[in-house]
């Protein structure tokens, strides 16, 4: 594969006309798995790609494309519950961000960027802050052209009960 050049950056239309783009579901589907792109490097389709973020597989039939293009341009917009991200600091100094995936009384189980779990006893941690961004980086549509947007778009739209690919 060769090096894409570096696109400008993009300038983003009114949502009113990123919800009206044409797209190819297919050629979504691949944006969707791009190493650049890295949709599935925490998003999960139908068992494939990394239980981390929530699992999109039947995403277009509980979000309309509006809320599709919040959820991908403005990605703290909207965080849903269990997904919020946490900044735990240790008492050696460490921190780690992730997911509080259980608790108990005396330990911490925190899912990490790229889907594994830590367990951290509590009396390691010196603190624990919720995060007000989501861990969804902003800045995803950088790598893509308007058309691609489109098609990502359409790919999840796509994704309801029964769909098939």
């Amino acid at each position: 594969e060769s090096a894409r050049p570096k696109a400008q950056p993009l300038v983003l239309p009114p949502l009113s006309e990123l919800v009206q783009l044409p797209g190819d579901p297919k050629r979504g589907r691949a944006l969707f798995q791009r190493p650049d792109i890295a949709c599935s490097a925490c998003h999960q389709v139908r068992g494939e790609g990394v239980d981390f973020g929530p699992r999109l597989s039947e995403i277009g039939a509980k979000l309309g494309r509006e809320a599709l293009v919040t959820a991908i341009v403005e990605p703290s917009a909207g965080i849903s519950f269990g997904f919020e991200a946490w900044l735990i600091t240790l008492k050696d100094g460490d921190e780690l961000q992730g997911l509080v995936a259980s608790e108990t009384d005396d330990e911490l189980l925190i899912k990490l960027q790229g889907g594994p779990m830590k367990a951290i006893p509590k009396r390691n941690i010196a603190s624990r802050e919720k995060q007000a961004a989501s861990l969804m980086p902003s800045g995803l549509l950088e790598n893509l052209s308007l058309a691609e947007f489109g098609d990502l778009l359409a790919y999840l739209a796509s994704l309801k009960p029964g769909a098939s690919e």
